[in-house]
């Protein structure tokens, strides 16, 4: 696809907004309650296409965050919106982007645990408004909502389904860390997790201490992919085919 690049040894996708925008993600920006703004992409597939959509938030990590509306696409958007396009999807997209010096999540990324907030983080709950705007607006199958996130986004996933455990069918986390405690909340929710045994920027116990608690409360719809001699990077992994993408799309409550 033109626009698109390879660079480094973790072979990271370079996307220009050019390659962006011809794929059909629109540039916004949502205020929320408190007049507060975020900017987004959105991207809506199949709109004449009968029947209900689905409808898919994902979360950057720490490496997209800024105000251009572009850079939180970077990774996840090519192959999502390819992957939706070649399906003939139905669906709806959210590409939300956090503000330097901001977290979708004010907790540590190297603690050995963390307990959710009692109150979201400032772009968390613009998040979560955001998504709650476009259900109402699209009026989306209540059964095939999901959140999906990378690294700092992957804290987000975990965190937006905690905060919302009814909203959601399933959650695609890459290497991000939870509250275990949630657990209880989330035994029916379907989850599909990767993680890199090497990584050293989120440690790899985060995931897997998720995967026993949720295992530990009756949750028999978890996916675990644990990656051998792999770092931080496990999105390449995550993208490298239409598995994760796949699964995901496939769930419903």
């Amino acid at each position: 696809m033109a626009g698109i690049s390879v660079h480094n040894s973790q072979k990271e996708l370079i996307v220009t907004p050019e390659t962006i925008d011809s794929l059909g993600a629109q540039a916004l920006v949502f205020t929320g309650s408190d007049n507060k703004t975020i900017p987004y992409r959105q991207f809506v597939c199949g709109e004449k296409l009968p029947g209900k959509y689905s409808m898919l938030i994902f979360l950057h990590g720490v490496g997209s965050v800024g105000e251009d509306n572009f850079l939180q696409m970077r990774i996840p958007g090519p192959p999502i919106i390819r992957y939706c396009l070649a399906k003939k999807m139905k669906a709806v997209i959210l590409f939300p982007q956090c503000r330097v010096n901001c977290k979708w999540v004010d907790v540590p990324w190297d603690s050995l645990n963390h307990e959710i907030p009692a109150a979201p983080s400032v772009h968390m709950k613009l998040a979560m408004e955001l998504l709650k705007s476009k259900i109402a607006e699209f009026k989306p199958d209540e059964k095939r909502i999901y959140a999906g996130g990378i690294s700092m986004g992957g804290y987000g996933a975990w965190d937006i389904v905690s905060r919302m455990p009814e909203t959601f069918a399933a959650v695609l986390p890459i290497c991000g860390g939870a509250d275990v405690r949630q657990a209880p909340k989330l035994k029916n929710l379907s989850v599909y997790t990767l993680h890199g045994d090497q990584d050293t920027a989120v440690p790899v116990f985060r995931s897997r201490d998720m995967v026993r608690a949720l295992q530990a409360c009756g949750n028999t719809r978890v996916i675990y992919r644990e990656l051998p001699g792999v770092g931080h990077n496990a999105w390449d992994a995550a993208f490298a085919d239409d598995q994760a993408v796949e699964w995901l799309f496939a769930q419903t409550k």
